[in-house]
């Protein structure tokens, strides 16, 4: 009889014990002696057999599947992400199901209704509306909705909310690539994309400002600029707007994201500046595409197998309820964080003017 068509029946019969005992082996639930849990291990080896998922998921209660929504799979950080996470989740025989909900409340309810359908065990909500300081209250009710079902884990926050958090903290990167600059010579900055609305882009501002501060950087030179995009074409406006108004230009410049900071290095290229020697950029994420731009950007972000790492441990700890939810003032929460790095190439270095 082939692997695939063998049932627990057959294990039992093969082995000389109960399909009982043969289903306490396979989930490894409930007392066996050594002497059949032995047996069957020996048939399931010499019979190559792989449980059937669906079931499994019957026996235990369990789909074993997470459901990831992200706002943008073209984004680098989100696909990257995902690819990550996938590989992670496959070391305990889960599965992720990749859902692009576009910041469209009626998809992400398509969506959110699609994956309780096939009995996901946890929602991964990726940015969108957990990046927001103030989440607009149909946001929350949908995943208020979610919570009776599933539990949530989000990589930012949802206030308001039940939830699992588990972020990145840019912090102690964003101070070490701004000392490591001022070491260099520089003394004059940006930070631009994004807007001040989202968590993790106030973040980055109020770590470059706190930085600069203490570095002795007056505020005319450690400018911030609100720039709602997130791509290379607001990295390349971001440029022609900042030059128009700073008769002497920074020679930092910090972009939001990696395709924001990609754009303003072109750009300044295209206008006659020398990357590193006239001016150093900087980006965030950390993705395949710091490497494809020249000069290769230098880059803040979290090492990818560390925070599919950290994801999964969450979502093991919750389906094993050993990551019980505190109390705070609007919601019950359970929040951990990675640290991100600053990945130095060929983008920044010391100041020749």
């Amino acid at each position: 009889m082939k692997s695939d068509k063998l049932t627990i029946y057959d294990i039992a019969k093969l082995a000389g014990v109960s399909t009982t005992t043969v289903s306490r082996v396979i989930n490894n639930n409930g007392y066996v002696s050594k002497e059949k849990r032995e047996l069957v291990l020996q048939v399931i080896e010499e019979k190559k057999y792989r449980p059937n998922a669906v079931a499994q998921s019957l026996s235990t209660s369990m789909s074993r599947t997470i459901g990831m929504l992200v706002p943008d799979v073209r984004n680098a950080f989100y696909s990257t992400l995902f690819s990550t996470l996938e590989k992670e989740a496959l070391k305990y025989d889960y599965n992720v199901i990749l859902c692009n909900y576009s910041n469209n409340n009626e998809i992400t309810m398509k969506q959110c209704d699609m994956l309780l359908k096939k009995q996901v065990d946890v929602i991964l909500q990726v940015g969108g509306p957990s990046d927001l300081y103030e989440i607009p209250q149909e946001q929350l009710d949908i995943y208020a909705e979610i919570n009776k079902r599933v539990p949530v884990v989000t990589t930012g926050k949802l206030q308001g909310s039940d939830f699992y958090s588990v972020g990145i903290d840019d912090s102690y990167a964003i101070d070490a690539a701004l000392r490591d600059m001022y070491a260099k010579g520089h003394r004059k900055f940006v930070i631009a994309g994004g807007s001040s609305r989202y968590i993790p882009t106030r973040s980055k501002q109020e770590q470059f400002t706190k930085t600069l501060t203490e570095l002795g950087i007056p505020e005319k030179d450690r400018i911030v600029f609100d720039y709602d995009n997130f791509d290379q074409y607001g990295g390349i406006k971001s440029i022609e707007i900042l030059l128009e108004n700073e008769p002497v230009p920074p020679t930092v410049f910090m972009g939001i994201n990696e395709a924001f900071a990609i754009g303003m290095e072109n750009e300044l290229i295209r206008r006659g500046f020398k990357i590193p020697q006239d001016a150093s950029v900087i980006g965030f994420d950390n993705t395949y595409l710091s490497d494809f731009v020249i000069p290769e950007l230098s880059c803040i972000g979290c090492d990818y197998e560390e925070y599919a790492e950290a994801l999964m441990k969450t979502i093991l700890g919750i389906a094993s309820g050993k990551c019980p939810l505190g109390t705070g003032s609007r919601g019950h929460f359970f929040e951990s964080y990675v640290q991100s790095r600053f990945v130095v190439r060929k983008s920044t270095g010391v100041l020749e003017k």
